[in-house]
């Protein structure tokens, strides 16, 4: 008896390929340059991740505690104030050019601040130079989420976006880690070995082969640059918004598990958050043909606020109830992130898209810096318990500001073939 050979009906002509887990992402990988800007935003975000740490742990070699962590204040206030400046500088100038000068700046205030604190210089001096390091930073993880647009389509821009914020997510676990471990058990001066290294090797690899969306846009805008967008201001506040809430959440837990005697599990708490984030956010990348784009934005901050009222229960509970709903608190984190740049990009107006994701990095540490210090204040006078609840409010706050936000396709993208 013969076998009739059947071709399985996902294979005949006219029938749609089924759809497989992970198939964008392998479908991403099959983009032209897809290696060489993954390692360039993996490197970029993996140094930008050291720095902080890397700086406090150096300056607290020579200087008190307190004198450390202003200089890691004014490092982060000098990037925040000038990042949609370095942007706007991309968009309207030869990249070159600007990311060599970067560099040169960076490099140079980077050995002075070093050279201040081996000699014990003036603490204002070098409190000073950390935000000129800051302020100098070569803004090449903000440029590489421009050159995503630029290689991929309207349906693989959500998974690079995706993963973008996966490999940020990773990034801030391990490179705290990677500094501590360096400057602790070697010297406070080896991270900064590792952190110019990187960031000399990712400012080369651009600066070899510029992508072809980073060419400098040859239309004078308006002085405000991307603000001028009312849609985009409503994102613009969202995302303060959900960062503020993020570091609310990462303060409370902290003054929690000192206010239950359980200090120990604070590292649990944020490790577990930032997983679930990492988690999250690579999922997302694998289901970007089911989601509605208009109110994928608002669903998320719904999801984001449940988990949050979970976690205000759990406290009520115990520390370690806590613990088991950390996980689920952080799933979309790294998920909102990715949609909020995603957003940005298509929101923003022609030939300033680096600028527009300047502006939403400044965001996050405007939003980060008032969560910091509004919900330690809470905790520590009204009880931790207490000032979780609050955070929700935050959140739906920003689902409100970001309802029904009209974003177009991306116009740097290619149509799906």
């Amino acid at each position: 008896m013969s076998r009739r050979h059947t071709t399985p009906t996902a294979t005949r002509p006219g029938h749609p390929a089924p759809h497989r887990f992970f198939a964008e992402y392998r479908t991403l990988m099959r983009v032209p340059g897809f290696w060489r800007l993954a390692t360039i935003g993996t490197t970029s975000k993996l140094a930008a991740s050291m720095t902080s740490l890397s700086l406090l742990l150096l300056a607290s070699s020579a200087y008190s505690y307190g004198v450390a962590g202003l200089a890691v204040s004014c490092s982060t206030l000098g990037q925040g104030l000038t990042a949609p400046l370095r942007g706007r500088l991309i968009d309207r100038c030869p990249v070159r050019p600007v990311l060599r000068g970067c560099l040169a700046a960076h490099l140079t205030a980077t050995v002075a601040v070093i050279l201040t604190v081996r000699s014990g210089g003036n603490a204002t001096l070098m409190c000073l130079l950390a935000a000129a390091v800051g302020a100098t930073a070569p803004p090449v993880a903000v440029m590489m989420r421009s050159a995503w647009r630029s290689v991929t389509t309207s349906t693989t821009l959500n998974t690079a976006m995706a993963l973008d914020a996966s490999m940020m997510g990773a990034a801030l676990i391990i490179g705290p880690v990677f500094a501590a471990w360096l400057s602790l058990s070697l010297s406070p001066l080896l991270p900064y070995a590792v952190i110019t290294a990187m960031t000399v090797t990712t400012v080369a690899l651009v600066v070899i082969k510029s992508p072809a969306a980073l060419a400098p846009s040859t239309t004078a805008g308006h002085w405000l640059g991307p603000l001028t967008s009312s849609p985009l201001r409503r994102l613009l506040a969202a995302d303060a918004l959900f960062v503020m809430a993020v570091t609310a959440v990462d303060v409370v837990l902290a003054v929690y598990a000192r206010q239950e005697h359980a200090a120990e599990l604070t590292g649990w708490y944020l490790g577990s958050l930032a997983v679930g984030s990492v988690v999250g956010s690579f999922a997302l990348g694998t289901a970007t043909k089911w989601l509605p784009r208009r109110l994928l934005l608002p669903a998320l901050l719904g999801l984001f606020a449940l988990g949050c009222a979970a976690l205000a229960v759990a406290a009520r509970l115990s520390p370690m109830a806590v613990l088991m709903v950390c996980p689920v608190a952080g799933l979309v984190i790294g998920s909102l992130f990715a949609v909020l740049r995603t957003t940005g990009g298509d929101l923003a107006p022609a030939g300033q898209v680096t600028e527009t994701m300047s502006w939403l990095s400044t965001l996050d540490m405007v939003g980060g810096a008032a969560g910091a210090a509004l919900f330690a204040y809470l905790a520590d006078t009204q009880g931790s318990p207490t000032a979780l609840v609050l955070v929700p409010v935050l959140i739906v706050t920003a689902a409100a500001a970001s309802w029904r936000i009209q974003a177009r396709v991306p116009a740097g993208c290619a149509k799906p073939t």
